[in-house]
């Protein structure tokens, strides 16, 4: 009897590596999360060595690895396996997939963490079988990724979807990326943090000064607790969002918009003041009222790691190809 064959796709963050193992009907068996060495470029590449075998050490040690699916941060050129740029892991120019491919002797597909998990949604967490659709990650930072007739939208550069770093105040905050007013800096997990160590250091008066840490999912909690800062706080920043995923939707006109990210996983109360902006302006244009319905946008299933599965799915098209 041949050994069984396995896919493993991998998710590569700043301080985490996480992977899904799944076998050739893409039935999940295990999944694992070491800690993300980024010392080196080389030490980040052996961190996710790492992953991978412990993995197939815990869950296939008989089996055939048949192929890796890898979604890292920043600009990746996907159709060489080389990480272009991405900054927190220290890799210019890094041949990740070639690396891996040498190591473990199966083919290794590679692709922007976000894109892959605007995958992962597309495949594994679409029951509406939509063929266009955007997935945007709402975290340290803003991005998107966007399936348009069942096929991922890359771009020139490989940056399709960076909704992160649309200018939108463009006397806002001081972004990462070198300029003031980025949708990031005014919507991203980081941004609800700023506001409301803001008010805590302004002397206003919230529950929010006992939070330890101080968290943007503490934010949500305070805001259903009924604290009026806190409120304020989840309510600008889902108006800012509302705005944004308008433009979304004006650009790319998808079937759904599907929101991830830590974020999120404040549920309904994180889509409510989305929708609230949504609604004020379906209340006095007819496009908005055609374009923005409450059912065109949700939040992706809690359970799975998008991005893994995401790579999982890039895994799956490299066996087949």
């Amino acid at each position: 009897m041949a050994a069984p064959v396995y896919l493993v796709g991998v998710d590569v963050g700043g301080t985490t590596v996480s992977t899904q193992l799944v076998d050739e009907r893409l039935r999940p068996i295990h999944a694992t999360t070491v800690a993300t060495d980024t010392s080196s470029p080389d030490a980040t590449l052996e961190s996710i060595a790492l992953g991978i075998e412990q993995t197939i050490r815990e869950a296939a040690p008989a089996g055939t690895l048949g192929a890796i699916g890898l979604g890292v941060p920043g600009q990746v050129d996907a159709a060489n396996g080389v990480s272009r740029m991405a900054v927190n892991l220290y890799w210019y120019d890094y041949p990740v997939a070639a690396r891996l491919q040498a190591k473990f002797g199966a083919p290794v597909r590679l692709e922007n963490d976000v894109r892959a998990a605007a995958l992962g949604v597309y495949q594994f967490d679409n029951p509406a079988q939509h063929q266009d659709l955007v997935y945007v990650s709402i975290g340290t930072g803003v991005a998107a990724g966007v399936v348009l007739g069942g096929r991922l939208v890359r771009g020139r550069n490989g940056l399709a979807g960076e909704i992160g770093h649309f200018i939108v105040e463009p006397d806002g905050p001081l972004c990462n990326c070198g300029v003031h007013g980025c949708l990031e800096t005014l919507v991203s997990a980081t941004a609800v943090i700023r506001l409301a160590r803001a008010a805590v250091a302004a002397g206003e008066e919230s529950t929010l000064a006992d939070c330890r840490p101080l968290t943007a999912k503490s934010v949500y909690d305070a805001a259903a607790a009924g604290d009026p800062v806190a409120q304020r706080i989840t309510a600008g920043v889902g108006a800012r969002l509302g705005i944004a995923l308008r433009n979304v939707v004006m650009a790319y006109d998808p079937e759904c918009i599907v929101l991830g990210g830590g974020v999120t996983q404040a549920g309904e109360r994180y889509l409510q003041p989305i929708l609230a902006e949504w609604e004020r302006q379906r209340a006095s244009s007819a496009l908005a009222r055609a374009m923005l319905t409450a059912a065109k946008l949700r939040i992706a299933d809690p359970t799975r790691n998008m991005g893994a599965w995401g790579a999982v799915a890039l895994a799956a098209r490299t066996l087949r190809a």
